[in-house]
């Protein structure tokens, strides 16, 4: 049965040129094409580089990121992969798809480029021939990591995403591809020309993944350094083999995990939204919510609105003399503290369906959760994606990790305030079917007060992530990007958790009483 697993990929490697005349000719070519970009990658660089240390530097970057690509894309994109669940069927153990996938994968070609890429590699590297039996050792334990690492990230995806939200992941992996797009062409710019540059420093710690490992390694045994060559082997080695010691029992549980057939009976087509989510309360929500924010003209009005300040904003500190850094650095904090801060009065602007949340016994946690998808569907890319576009502007992309989680975490510490004013201050707003510019008279507490104190509250959580965002910004380094980072979307996720609980809260104690104030002017 292996072997016939090995003839079904012999068969799905030709496939390409078995199709129509011109297909196959086009195929030819771009094949052609993609081997001799792959040569090239290796035959390259060292026309570049004048010195020794500046072509290690870059090939242990390119090399960590190209075999990072091969072990994480899987995980997003693994629609024309064989799976273990594939082969459920067959008069096969476990261990022989295991066996039969994890061989077969050598012939398909992803990895035929790859090995393309580095056979041309160790050939023109004469530093890395001067130990034969390492250079082997080496490229043979790249080309393992990829292929060990590319499976066990394509069936964990298929096993813990599964077939219903693998769009999603396809999404988020399109947001990370099209976010980072901008700093990899800068950074590839910003090598070329000052190959001393800062680029060392993230080389340096790329050199201690399990991707960047190997190729340190190789560069250290030529110069010899053998400070952390021990170490680097063995996180390389290490982590090949724990992607084998992964990959038979994720094969077991694969085949033996059986996935929640889909309700016949149910429609899957035209409901929108409604079709993407679970069938759960806070995910009904979140449905309904994304399909408001795309029909609703009240809320495209405010999302209209909300690049408006930065402008404005903008222009203010353009005349006023400030630098780059506060031009590039200012306007997408607002507009995410804006996109947050706009979840504020949500309860009002669903003033035709709130009582169903009360009547149905739906718990104020999955309300406020199910509420916040809009902003987070617009909000995470919009702050990953512009982050990338700031540091580019900037012309440091060093900062990209403080940049990010000063984003994130105004973003998180927003939506989570404007989760407990929403329901602890509401205000009557626009009608269902009304203009978007027609605000209703009301005598109650008036809605300057909530928005006000929404703001300031929003505000003044957000200063500890821009306080350490803004001192790995101006003192650039890699451990306090990292630091911004990490404490800019932790304290961010914590706020905003305790808004929802705390929203929640108050939801299911103050639930009449926010019938009667949507309904005030009914």
């Amino acid at each position: 049965m292996v072997a016939r697993i090995f003839r079904l990929r012999v068969a799905l490697l030709a496939a390409p040129f078995r199709e129509t005349f011109t297909r196959s000719v086009g195929a030819v070519v771009t094949f052609a094409a993609l081997f001799a970009a792959a040569v090239l990658a290796a035959i390259l660089p060292p026309r570049w580089f004048a010195s020794t240390g500046q072509l290690a530097t870059f090939d242990t970057a390119v090399g960590a990121v190209i075999l990072g690509a091969v072990v994480l894309v899987p995980f997003f994109a693994n629609r024309g992969h064989l799976e273990p669940r594939q082969f459920a069927g067959y008069p096969m153990s476990a261990s022989q798809i295991a066996f039969g996938l994890l061989g077969s994968t050598v012939i398909s070609w992803p990895f035929l480029l790859l090995l393309s890429w580095i056979i041309a590699l160790g050939a023109t590297r004469p530093e890395w021939q001067a130990h034969p039996p390492a250079l082997t050792a080496t490229l043979v334990l790249v080309l393992v990591i990829a292929v060990c690492g590319a499976r066990v990230a394509s069936a964990l995806s298929r096993l813990v995403v599964g077939s219903d939200r693998a769009g999603i992941v396809r999404a988020v992996g399109s947001v990370l591809l099209v976010a980072f797009a901008p700093v990899a062409v800068f950074v590839a710019a910003t090598t070329f020309g000052d190959a001393d540059g800062a680029f060392v420093d993230v080389t340096s710690v790329l050199s201690w993944t399990p991707f960047g490992a190997p190729f340190a390694a190789l560069w250290q045994l030529a110069s010899g350094d053998e400070s952390g060559l021990a170490m680097r082997f063995i996180i390389a080695g290490g982590f090949a083999l724990l992607c084998l010691l992964v990959w038979f029992p994720l094969v077991k549980a694969s085949n033996e995990r059986v996935e929640r057939p889909a309700d016949s009976a149910v429609a899957r087509r035209g409901l929108g939204w409604f079709e993407r989510f679970p069938a759960r309360p806070a995910s009904v929500i979140s449905a309904r919510t994304l399909t408001y924010w795309a029909r609703d003209p009240r809320y495209r009005v405010a999302l209209v609105a909300i690049p408006i300040a930065p402008i404005v904003m903008l222009l203010a500190f353009w005349v006023a003399g400030a630098g780059i850094t506060v031009l590039a650095l200012l306007p997408l904090p607002v507009m995410l503290l804006l996109l947050g801060w706009s979840l504020h009065n949500d309860v009002a602007m669903d003033s035709t369906a709130i009582w169903s949340h009360v009547a149905s016994g739906i718990r104020g946690r999955e309300d406020r959760a199910g509420r916040l998808a809009p902003v987070l569907v617009v909000g995470v890319p919009l702050a990953v994606i512009g982050s990338s576009l700031t540091v580019t502007v900037l012309g440091e992309w060093r900062i990209l990790p403080a940049v990010i989680g000063l984003n994130l975490g105004v973003l998180f510490v927003a939506a989570g305030v404007a989760s407990v004013f929403s329901v602890l201050m509401p205000y009557p707003t626009t009608r269902p079917g009304d203009s978007p510019f027609l605000q209703p008279q009301w005598s109650g507490s008036g809605s300057g007060r909530a928005q006000t104190m929404s703001i300031i509250v929003a505000m003044l959580l957000s200063l500890p992530p821009v306080w350490f965002a803004l001192n790995a910004v101006f003192d650039v380094e890699f451990t306090a990007n990292l630091w911004a980072l990490l404490f800019g979307i932790g304290y961010g996720a914590v706020v905003l958790l305790l808004g929802v609980l705390i929203g929640g809260a108050v939801f299911n104690r103050s639930a009449p009483e926010l019938i009667a104030v949507t309904q005030v002017y009914d």
